[in-house]
């Protein structure tokens, strides 16, 4: 069984749709998906941050006893020349608890990707990168943040579940998998709407992102090109987990969001 942990069902909604995944249950907040279709495979989705991830992680090994766990989702970008959809697997993984002002590299908590959990062997027909993701406790959308965070820490991207979701899996003696998709670039400046809607609802999020806009009517060409972004940037994690997940099968195009 391997078992897929995601922040969020748009992440990988057009995964879901070619798989025919169906949700299945509720519980504590998260939700279960599985197919008929992609057998072997359960999906866990609403684990947001720290200590959601780290519960979605416990409750789906509980459940399902996974001999492998993955961690899909979007991620911002930290160094120069990455590009919205650029799909990474990390071998080495960093993170970075408190606040912001006490973050240092004499603080960051470090450790590598077991080479038990990269099947390379599956990965001949995808372009992917290897790189490094600094998991934090806050979403970071100023682009002098992360053009810092790239070169204090070296990291390639960062997000805020990668880190914990290894923990977890590691304590049970899993193999993890941390797959990330590039959503934002490090130049890219988004606007605060995104970072008060990082744990909420497409609707909730849609509505903030409407609201923004039209008193910043200046604003609505940046957030359009976010709404491409999120496409590319989840077309590239389904056409990864379809790989991964059924012996290198894809979907046709238009079931895994390409424009």
């Amino acid at each position: 069984m391997l078992a897929i942990t995601v922040a969020f069902e748009r992440e990988i909604k057009d995964y879901l749709q070619a798989g025919e995944f169906k949700l299945v249950e509720r519980r504590d907040g998260f939700r279960f998906y599985l197919s008929s279709a992609v057998r072997d495979v359960v999906v866990v989705e609403g684990g947001f941050g720290r200590r959601k991830s780290r519960e979605a992680s416990q409750l789906v090994i509980e459940k399902y006893r996974p001999d492998l766990m993955v961690s899909a989702g979007y991620a911002g970008g930290v160094q120069d020349g990455l590009v919205p959809g650029d799909v990474f697997v990390c071998r080495d993984l960093l993170g970075l608890t408190g606040e912001p002002a006490y973050w240092s590299a004499d603080a960051v908590l470090e450790k590598a990707v077991p080479e038990s959990a990269l099947p390379y062997d599956q990965w001949n027909d995808i372009e992917i990168r290897w790189g490094t993701c600094l998991t934090l406790p806050v979403l970071v959308s100023g682009s002098s943040m992360k053009e810092w965070l790239g070169k204090t820490f070296g990291s390639d991207l960062v997000d805020m579940e990668s880190y914990w979701v290894s923990d977890v899996a590691e304590e049970h003696g899993i193999p993890c998998l941390i797959v990330r998709a590039v959503f934002d670039q490090m130049e890219q400046t988004m606007p605060p709407f995104v970072a008060r809607s990082a744990d909420g609802s497409t609707a909730r999020t849609a509505l903030r992102a409407a609201v923004y806009s039209i008193s910043h009517p200046a604003s609505i060409r940046g957030t359009l090109a976010m709404l491409t972004q999120a496409r590319q940037a989840t077309a590239s994690l389904s056409r990864f987990l379809l790989n991964l997940t059924t012996d290198g099968a894809k979907a046709p195009d238009a079931a895994i969001g390409v424009i």
